[in-house]
């Protein structure tokens, strides 16, 4: 997935949503590092719930983006990295607080998997001591 050279990073929802529609929403570290990751200087990793929450949100907002297109976008990028979801991030959710919501513990399972911190504006992510969060 990553050649082990440079740094990774999960994104979750809110950060690439912001980041791809509104990035004056980012606080600065989050920003920072998808700026890294644009010049080529990091990875960021996509969990496929955060795809999904995605395409609901775009949906919500009235400006749907089709699936097929997303993942081609995210597979065509230099900086992104679609991370499907199978048995290491679904074992991972034993490690993360079980109050969390499903889709913030998939993420944070993610981040698990692959020793990186998530980049979240989410409070309930940052107060998840099994992981590192940037915001």
């Amino acid at each position: 997935m990553n050649n082990g050279k440079l740094p990774v990073y999960v994104t979750d929802t809110n950060a690439l949503f912001w980041y791809l529609s509104d990035a004056s929403r980012l606080s600065a570290a989050a920003d920072a590092v998808f700026r890294l990751a644009a010049a080529g200087q990091a990875h960021i990793l996509v969990p496929a719930i955060v795809l999904a929450e995605i395409l609901t949100l775009t949906r919500t907002v009235g400006h749907p983006i089709p699936a097929a297109t997303l993942i081609e976008n995210i597979n065509q990028s230099a900086e992104f990295i679609l991370s499907p979801l199978g048995p290491e991030q679904l074992i991972g959710m034993e490690a993360v607080d079980p109050g969390l919501r499903m889709h913030d513990r998939l993420i944070a399972a993610e981040a698990l998997a692959h020793k990186a911190p998530v980049i979240t504006g989410d409070p309930a992510l940052w107060q998840t001591e099994a992981i590192d969060a940037i915001w």
